[in-house]
């Protein structure tokens, strides 16, 4: 049987808020040129990959993810662009994605390090960098000083949510240091929820007991973004070792 998440989330370009743009000022604040070995952890569909192979014509990318339908929906994409010579995908968890140690110039990870930890993350991934390397990845963070109780209490699924400033400073706890960090428009968060939103309503009609909870939450993070979307925000980090 398909995971409802799964069956709600085919098909969208996204897995997190994000944008195209967000990403080029990502890769551009990271500095990366040239031949660039780049891996996309929890890549999703590949929305970043994407960016990077059109905006670094030397670079070659490898996207990971444990789930196999979206890395087939990011090789449809990226033949279908003519990108395919330099994009190579690799279904495997991001906490052992198979790198040999030393060979990566840029981890990329939008919108899916909380599943390892910004801490445990970071450590996981330093020895797969190469001399130079950086990483670079987009938390949700409270941008709110005192968050309204309905956001706080969405948000309670991932107890480690903090601020900018606590974002730092695991970084730093992590054995890095910031090399640039921004919040992201809001834009950004429509670019998901928009799509997110019509897809879980053209579910609905025919949806049974287990997807139509799934549906529900979804028009919820939607509801919530709406009312509440001051409270909270993503932001991109770009770290390095210290």
């Amino acid at each position: 049987m398909t995971d409802p998440i799964f069956t709600l989330h085919q098909g969208l370009l996204r897995e997190a808020p994000g944008s195209d743009a967000t990403t080029l000022r990502t890769l551009g604040e990271a500095g990366i040129h040239g031949a660039a070995q780049i891996a996309d952890m929890g890549s999703g569909p590949g929305a970043a990959s994407l960016v990077a192979l059109r905006a670094l014509p030397e670079a070659r990318v490898t996207a990971v993810d444990h789930h196999g339908p979206y890395l087939e929906t990011l090789r449809q994409r990226a033949s279908a662009a003519g990108l395919s010579a330099r994009l190579s995908t690799r279904q495997a968890d991001m906490a052992d994605p198979g790198f040999a140690q030393g060979t990566l110039d840029l981890i990329l990870c939008e919108g899916a390090l909380y599943f390892l930890g910004v801490e445990d993350g970071l450590r996981t991934w330093r020895p797969l960098l190469a001399p130079g390397g950086r990483i670079a990845f987009s938390e949700v963070i409270w941008i709110r000083k005192q968050p309204d109780e309905a956001a706080r209490l969405f948000w309670m699924e991932y107890p480690q949510m903090t601020n900018r400033t606590g974002v730092r400073a695991r970084v730093e706890a992590a054995g890095f240091r910031v090399v640039s960090d921004f919040v992201q428009p809001k834009s950004d968060w429509e670019d998901y929820l928009g799509p997110l939103g019509t897809r879980a309503e053209a579910l609905r009609p025919e949806a049974d007991e287990t997807l139509r909870a799934v549906l529900e939450g979804a028009a919820e993070e939607v509801a919530l973004f709406r009312r509440w979307g001051d409270n909270y925000a993503y932001a991109v980090f770009v770290v390095e070792p210290a």
